[in-house]
């Protein structure tokens, strides 16, 4: 296990709320056939346990799904951007994501969803943009382009988006995540074309994250209300990553489902501290929880016959309730695993 000390980080990081000792077991709720855009490009899920999603229904068309307690709601795309894939969602039922053009996947639109009616998030000036993260004060991250073509973190809580930064002499940036705090955390690198390196950005200034002893580049992905932030670094000499999490001012390696230069991708936290992703275990991807200090794969924890193999667990609530995707009878599902309280409580 690596730490590393985290210095000149404001406000300090809270300690981290352990779960309870029991091992959780899940009830696994197909979500339906859902294709993979990207790994760190998730599904969203609320506190309430309301889920965005995408889903093809055709080559050209893609609208977003809201999984609304019994209700199903359509997210309907503009013009010829007839692919949607949302992102993130709030409490209120706030969607964000991006629109995309069946015949040009270069540029997406980034837009935000709410009371049934879409908007186009405005750019820097470039043709992109890309909304990652909505908090429950409905603010957005993402990143946009500029003028001059480069690629900046944004933040849109007006109209007008705001411009986050760079870091050092750096050329591109890009956040993931917002927490209810106004803090957000993505990536940038610190020279033109160089290597992404995690970054935490706090009441107008962007800081640069710690990489692993060695490492080379990392990646924040979420942050939750008490500071916890996670993401994937690199390890030394290798390009390997691991899923890593910053807090109490510092570094800390989550370990592996297999043996220590198997990767793994960290891809969400809660306000409890857990946090979900992918791991290698001999070669094949699983998804997986970590608390408590302990990585677990989630496919030991529903029933054996469930007729799922779950390879990435995208998101995690503070019910505890994970989405994600894996085979189901050898298609590819959308997942909602639901904790068996009945079984928690022991």
């Amino acid at each position: 296990m690596f730490l590393v000390l985290l210095a000149g980080i404001s406000p300090v990081l809270a300690p981290l709320t352990l779960a309870q000792e029991a091992l959780p077991h899940y009830t696994v709720v197909d979500r339906g056939p859902s294709l993979v855009r990207t790994l760190t490009d998730t599904p969203g899920l609320n506190n309430h346990g309301d889920m965005a999603i995408w889903h093809a229904e055709t080559a050209s068309l893609m609208p977003g799904l809201v999984f609304h307690g019994k209700d199903t709601i359509s997210i309907e795309g503009e013009k010829n951007f007839t692919l949607v894939y949302p992102s993130d969602i709030n409490d209120r039922l706030t969607v964000v994501g991006n629109l995309q053009e069946p015949q040009d996947l270069r540029f997406t639109h980034a837009f935000k969803w709410s009371d049934h009616k879409l908007e186009i998030l405005e750019s820097l000036g470039g043709a992109y943009s890309s909304a990652s993260a909505v908090n429950a004060a409905g603010d957005v991250v993402g990143s946009a382009e500029t003028r001059s073509g480069e690629k900046h973190a944004v933040l849109w809580r007006t109209k007008q988006p705001r411009d986050l930064g760079l870091l050092a002499q750096g050329n591109y940036s890009s956040a993931r995540d917002i927490n209810d705090k106004n803090d957000i955390v993505g990536e940038a690198n610190l020279v033109p074309n160089g290597k992404p390196q995690a970054f935490f950005w706090h009441a107008g200034k962007m800081q640069h994250l710690p990489d692993l002893p060695g490492g080379t580049l990392c990646s924040a992905q979420a942050i939750n209300n008490n500071g916890a932030i996670i993401g994937s670094c690199d390890l030394l000499n290798s390009s390997t990553q691991h899923g890593v999490i910053w807090r109490n001012g510092s570094i800390e390696d989550l370990g592996t489902l297999g043996d220590e230069y198997a990767p793994t991708t960290a891809l969400d936290i809660n306000n409890l501290g857990q946090v979900v992703g992918n791991s290698s275990d001999d070669d094949k991807l699983r998804a997986f929880l970590w608390e408590n200090g302990k990585i677990i794969n989630l496919n030991k924890l529903i029933a054996p016959d469930s007729g799922w193999t779950l390879l990435v667990a995208s998101r995690i609530n503070d019910k505890g309730e994970i989405i994600g995707r894996g085979y189901f009878h050898r298609t590819i599902h959308a997942f909602m695993l639901q904790p068996d309280q009945a079984v928690n409580k022991k």
